[in-house]
């Protein structure tokens, strides 16, 4: 959502003299949609039109002109100054073949804001239209984008926050002058914006090969369990978090635990790839983890927690591992198995790693030394759980 405010307003807010706000708005660099309103995104268009002005050699009238010419690009393309005409959702629905409450949905699904929907948008809800026309069930569209637009809203936060905390503060902090911060920001963010897209689309057609190739090892996994429940599936499920990681935030600071989650962060991540695992979901100083063979999990819990005692100044970390059946749905892992898996590092003590039966038994067939610690009651697990540690020489 988007708070409109008059010019008059927006020109107190920005510090600069209603004549010039008029001046904009009469050549369609802010205003765009000429109904006397400004917003917030009106903020990001009066900083790329101020740039041009202060340092393109433009007026308002020649840059007007420029954007129209597109002999001047931001790095949002033409969406600030020439995003297509303002229609409503039910227009929306009607061009994309939706249902008005269907389209709703949607819009709450990506999170997209619906009061500012142009017809450009149309082609997105097409997609999931022609989604829905070839059979795939209302709830999985549903669910794939939330998935999409929580990631893709991730993404370009972390593009634009990063410069911020990476560049501006530090800069700032260096005494160097705003004028000076800004106009090498910007040039950062048009320079860089235009090879996201071509990276994300590489990405994208990479990992959809890897979840094929995941996908087609689940149906060979799967083909004798015919009566299995929708969306089951074999899996191992790690958690992997940083002990009295709370203690050590509050005696240490913010900054020096942010500093070790990335440093943990760096190292899980890069042993995952060569493990065949892959993050589920990160949360604070927590994650949790996905393999297709317990061996690997284990193999690669050794391997991190082997890395990170290298360095005198992290906090231990401690792991739970359980494999079973879970449910999938849409980017998240469900059922018992999961819940073990979360109980069983709950047990952990700093520097363990901590296995059920199986993933002791798949551990120790393949070399891995590992200790029985006997059964426990868990909260929230019906039955007596037996434990096992990865022998500590390892």
């Amino acid at each position: 959502m988007h708070q409109a405010m008059s010019p008059d307003e927006f020109a107190s807010l920005v510090g600069l003299p209603i004549e010039d706000v008029e001046t904009y708005r009469a050549h369609g660099l802010l205003d765009p949609d000429g109904d006397d309103l400004l917003d917030d995104v009106d903020l990001v268009r009066l900083q790329v039109v101020l740039h041009h002005i202060k340092h393109g050699g433009h007026d308002a009238e020649s840059l007007a002109e420029a954007f129209r010419e597109g002999r001047v690009e931001s790095m949002f393309g033409r969406q600030l100054f020439d995003a297509g005409s303002a229609i409503t959702l039910e227009e929306a629905a009607g061009e994309a073949a939706l249902e008005p409450e269907q389209l709703r949905q949607l819009i709450a699904a990506l999170g997209f804001p619906s009061n500012t929907l142009r017809n450009s948008d149309v082609s997105i809800f097409e997609v999931l239209r022609a989604a829905r026309d070839a059979g795939l069930p209302w709830d999985a569209i549903l669910g794939v984008t939330r998935v999409v637009g929580d990631s893709l809203r991730r993404i370009a936060e972390t593009e634009i926050r990063v410069v911020h905390v990476y560049i501006h503060e530090r800069l700032l902090a260096e005494g160097v002058p705003e004028e000076e911060i800004d106009q090498l920001i910007f040039g950062i963010e048009q320079n860089l914006a235009p090879l996201l897209d071509p990276m994300l689309q590489r990405l994208h057609h990479e990992y959809l090969l890897e979840a094929s190739v995941e996908d087609a090892f689940f149906h060979l996994a799967s083909s004798e369990s015919a009566d299995a429940a929708l969306g089951s599936m074999e899996a191992t499920i790690a958690f992997v978090d940083i002990a009295s990681f709370t203690a050590f935030a509050e005696a240490r600071g913010d900054d020096a635990a942010a500093r070790v989650i990335d440093r943990v962060d760096a190292v899980v991540r890069r042993l995952l790839v060569e493990h065949s695992g892959k993050v589920v979901k990160q949360v604070g100083d927590g994650f949790m983890l996905a393999f297709r063979e317990p061996a690997a999990s284990v193999r690669f819990a050794v391997a991190v927690q082997g890395e990170l005692d290298r360095d005198a100044e992290l906090p231990a970390i401690r792991v739970g591992i359980n494999t079973g059946p879970v449910l999938y749905r849409t980017g998240e892992y469900l059922g018992g198995a999961v819940n073990v898996a979360s109980r069983v590092v709950s047990s952990a003590m700093a520097g363990q790693i901590l296995l059920t039966e199986p993933v002791a038994k798949a551990a120790s067939d393949a070399g891995i030394p590992v200790d029985e610690l006997g059964v426990r009651m868990m909260r929230g697990v019906d039955d007596p759980l037996a434990l096992y540690r990865v022998s500590p020489t390892q």
